[in-house]
C-alpha cells in the first residue's frame, strides 16, 4: 500500500507488483523513478545490449535519464542538454585527455557516436557549454531526433560504452508514455 498526500489529505493506493505509477488529473505520478523500474539501471534493454555487442562494444554503463524538453528536440538549437545529475558521472568515465577536451574553453569537445534505439550510430560532438555550465551532444543531434521522431515528454535513458578502439560512445533508449 502506498500513501499519497494530496491537498492535505492522505490517499492510500493499493500497489500491484507491475503497477509503478498512477494517473492523477491527467499527470502520471511514479512510485519510483521511471528510469529505474525493473532494475534498468543495472541492465540495458536486450535490443541495446545486442546492438552494442554487434559492434564489439564494452559493457554499457547507465548514466541517467531525462524527460525530453522542447529545447532538446528544437531543430534550431540542435543539441541535447545533458542533465546536471549526469555530468560528473559522464566525466568520470572519460579519460583525462577527453575531460580536458570536453571542458576546454574552445567548445570543440570530442567526437563520439550515439546509438539510437534502432541500433544506428550517429556521429556527434560531446562538449561543455561554458555559457550554461553544462554538457551537450550537438553536431548530429538533429539527425537522431528526426530519425527516431523524438517528442517532448519522451523519457530518454542514457548509457555509456566504448568501442574496441576505445572511442567513447553512448546509447539512448526512449520510453514513451
Amino acid at each position: 500500500m502506498t500513501t499519497i498526500r494530496l491537498f492535505g489529505n492522505d490517499i492510500k493506493v493499493a500497489e500491484k507488483k507491475e503497477v509503478k505509477s498512477i494517473m492523477l488529473f491527467g499527470t502520471r505520478i511514479f512510485f519510483q523513478s521511471p528510469a529505474l523500474n525493473n532494475n534498468m539501471a543495472d541492465l540495458p534493454p536486450r535490443s541495446m545490449r545486442l546492438a552494442i555487442e554487434s559492434f564489439r562494444g564494452s559493457r554499457p554503463i547507465y548514466m541517467g535519464w531525462k524527460y525530453l524538453e522542447n529545447s532538446d528536440i528544437n531543430a534550431n538549437l540542435s543539441r541535447f542538454l545533458i542533465p546536471v545529475e549526469c555530468c560528473s558521472k559522464l566525466l568520470h568515465y572519460m579519460t583525462r585527455l577527453e575531460r580536458v577536451k570536453i571542458l576546454n574553453k574552445d567548445d570543440r569537445g570530442i567526437n563520439v557516436s550515439v546509438m539510437d534505439p534502432k541500433g544506428n550510430l550517429h556521429d556527434m560532438k560531446f562538449t561543455g557549454w561554458k555559457s550554461l555550465g553544462r554538457l551537450v551532444f550537438n553536431r548530429g543531434w538533429n539527425n537522431l531526433v528526426r530519425d527516431n521522431q523524438f517528442q517532448k515528454g519522451d523519457l530518454l535513458q542514457l548509457w555509456h560504452f566504448r568501442m574496441p578502439n576505445n572511442k567513447p560512445c553512448f546509447a539512448i533508449n526512449i520510453i514513451r508514455y
